[in-house]
């Protein structure tokens, strides 16, 4: 069975008939180049649905299994294919990795992400020059990896001849593991060593895999004494990461750390209304979404923006078939819920004091049973102190409650925790926009 078949096999495995039909049936076989399976599409909507709907999930699962990956790509570019290796990184952008749709223009600023867009924005001018490393870290979904690939494009774009690079930290390990098996581990050095850019996500990975981390020590200290310029993003702060090593963590804060912070409810709806405008102009509709939908959506998933697209290119996606014989139709909220009932829970949430407990000690990457502890260590203090202020505003427990709930704690502790949380709002604007986004994520 040849690759082709292995991922038709799988895709109607996955998608129902007529989405296989749709989508998956117009494309056209083009050709194999070293692991990349070339399939081409007869029109851009095809192509981006299946770049914005199915792409990563087909390349992990065939990744994994079968050590291939597939490429969509327009019809008419066969000619790239055939002309070899380098026309084809030229023109396929098949070494560098980097997602052409990732750039400063298509990413929303908003107070959450300005400081971390401004230091990308600068490293994208001055590669190697300015902040040298970038490590950007957030939760998961806020737009680290579009703020990394948008510095390599421009990058890219600005000067073509400047070789730029982004991988994932698992895509890393791999790579080494395969050069190791072929006794080439020089080769692999050598091509780390000798790149100009280095793009690498989810570096809290590292510290898993002993001899990777050797490697990459070696290639970073490389790159930064040439003056090549390297971006890190992580879900972590270098200092929650205690299994890191001291001689990284000291590399890390040599350059400039930025977080991105959960969005507000506007820039959530901002989000959605120019990702309505681009799907509008991609797939040539005419679909008109209302206001209560957007606000629906925007309130209903607030955590995650990949989610959040996710969800809007399914309700597109929904209303693609149930209207395919119109060009525009009225999507309204009951319309909405329906097509998203198996993605938005529409229930409202009962609010605990355990369910604070559990959400602040995810957001602050801590255990349940060190907020209920004596440890009044700044990284344990802050977090506890922030769940007794949530659970005060949004419920009715008394103090005394309250203290009970974090360990036996006095109910005059918990009056202090609760004022001190006060006082901090007041005057630490980055700590009261993430409080408020976490009463906003209990409360409509």
């Amino acid at each position: 069975m040849n690759n082709l078949e292995k991922l038709t096999n799988y895709l109607k495995g996955v998608l129902d008939e007529p989405s296989y039909k749709k989508w998956i049936e117009p494309l056209k076989y083009i050709g194999s180049l070293e692991n990349t399976l070339f399939l081409g599409a007869p029109e851009q909507k095809n192509m981006l649905w299946i770049k914005q709907n199915l792409l990563d999930n087909i390349n992990s699962f065939t990744k994994n299994n079968y050590n291939f990956v597939t490429k969509i790509v327009p019809l008419g570019e066969e000619e790239n294919i055939q002309h070899g290796r380098e026309r084809a990184k030229k023109n396929l952008n098949l070494e560098s990795r980097l997602q052409k749709k990732y750039t400063f223009d298509s990413l929303v600023q908003s107070d959450s992400n300005r400081i971390a867009y401004s230091f990308s924005y600068s490293v994208s001018e001055f590669p190697g020059k300015s902040y040298n490393p970038l490590y950007i870290y957030s939760d998961v979904g806020l737009g680290k990896t579009h703020l990394m690939q948008a510095i390599g494009n421009r990058i890219v774009d600005n000067n073509e001849k400047i070789n730029v690079i982004y991988l994932t930290t698992s895509d890393f390990m791999n790579e080494y593991v395969e050069y190791t098996r072929l006794n080439k581990r020089s080769e692999f050095l050598k091509k780390y060593t000798s790149i100009d850019v280095l793009l690498i996500d989810d570096i809290q990975y590292i510290t898993k895999w002993g001899g990777t981390s050797e490697q990459f020590y070696y290639i970073f200290n490389s790159l930064i004494q040439q003056e090549k310029q390297i971006v890190i993003c992580s879900d972590k702060h270098p200092d929650n990461m205690p299994d890191l090593e001291k001689r990284i963590k000291s590399r890390f804060e040599m350059g400039a750390i930025v977080d991105i912070l959960p969005y507000d409810l506007e820039a959530r709806i901002a989000i959605l209304q120019k990702k309505i405008a681009e799907r509008k102009n991609t797939f040539h509709n005419d679909f008109v979404i209302s206001k209560e939908v957007v606000y629906f959506l925007a309130t209903s998933i607030k955590d995650n923006i990949r989610k959040l697209e996710g969800a809007l290119n399914r309700l597109l996606g929904y209303a693609d078939l149930k209207h395919s014989e119109q060009q525009s139709a009225d999507i309204t909220l009951p319309f909405a819920k329906e097509a998203l009932k198996p993605y938005i829970n529409i229930e409202r949430k009962i609010i605990t004091i355990d369910t604070i407990q559990e959400f602040v000690s995810e957001k602050f990457d801590i255990k349940i049973e060190e907020l209920k502890s004596k440890n009044n260590s700044p990284k344990i203090a802050l977090p506890r102190q922030v769940a007794m202020y949530l659970a005060k505003k949004l419920t009715r427990y008394p103090l005394v409650e309250i203290g009970n709930s974090f360990g036996g704690k006095h109910h005059t502790t918990v009056l202090h925790s609760i004022k001190k949380i006060e006082r901090m709002l007041q005057t630490d604007n980055d700590f009261s926009r993430k409080v408020n986004y976490y009463v906003e994520f209990f409360t409509d």
